[in-house]
């Protein structure tokens, strides 16, 4: 069994068919996914998924790049933050590609590293061109929250250790079977401290590169570091499953 960690299926790219796409997967290997909101509306689609299925969890968050487009209430993310569905607080963080208002990408980061302390649930982290800023805030941070995982990570040993330090895990994307270059940590990283996800509909891996991705193709993601470890698939599997579950408190 394999647990997708980070997929976005209530995007409008599965709207005609995610009934199918969530069958699919749980068909094929895949035993549990963590649905992924990125803003408050999305979010609550997130939770209302995650009710339906009993093997979709969500994670609630206000993504870095929507913080200009709608104002942060904490009251509501910390109701939402407490729903027995909700594993994760994320993802948040810094994107310094997209967003230039960086100041507030802080302050909101901040305010969500509290939720995550206040309900005691791990953190989903964003970080993109933004490691240093990252590791900045919570390395500083006077919140005691739960640890987590920095998702879609593509960079090298030497940042990945730095996060790993701190007691976060690091999750793999498709993205890690485009080039040696995003795969370039994961032959250094403990495989107890890996988690494999989709992020779909975005990054899918090879073979489907191009295409949108879904939860079923998480298993490209397990075949490429089983690959690059010289080790077995179900090895893999097996030990990114039981890191997830501990992570999230999944049975």
């Amino acid at each position: 069994m394999l647990i997708d960690t980070h997929s976005h299926l209530n995007f409008k790219e599965f709207d005609k068919d995610r009934d199918e796409v969530i069958k699919r997967a749980f068909e094929n290997g895949v035993g549990k996914i963590i649905n992924v909101g990125t803003n408050l509306r999305g979010s609550q689609d997130s939770i209302v998924l995650a009710e339906k299925h009993e093997n979709i969890y969500a994670a609630i968050s206000l993504h870095p790049i929507n913080i200009e487009k709608e104002k942060f209430d904490e009251k509501a993310w910390l109701e939402l933050a407490g729903h027995q569905k909700v594993v994760a607080i994320g993802e948040t963080g810094f994107d310094f590609y997209h967003s230039s208002d960086r100041e507030k990408q802080k302050e909101i980061f901040k305010e969500l590293i509290k939720i995550a302390c206040q309900v005691k649930k791990p953190l989903i982290i964003h970080s993109r061109e933004a490691d240093q800023k990252t590791l900045d805030i919570l390395n500083h941070s006077e919140s005691p929250f739960s640890r987590g995982v920095i998702h879609c990570f593509d960079r090298d040993y030497t940042v990945a250790k730095k996060f790993l330090d701190l007691g976060f895990l690091i999750s793999y994307t498709g993205n890690i079977t485009y080039n040696k270059e995003n795969a370039s940590s994961i032959s250094k990283v403990p495989l107890d401290k890996m988690m494999v996800e989709t992020d779909c509909p975005f990054l899918a891996p090879v073979p489907f590169r191009g295409k949108r991705n879904e939860p079923l193709y998480v298993k490209y993601v397990a075949q490429k570091i089983a690959e690059i470890k010289n080790i077995s698939f179900e090895e893999v599997a097996e030990k990114t499953t039981q890191n997830a579950k501990k992570l999230f408190g999944l049975k």
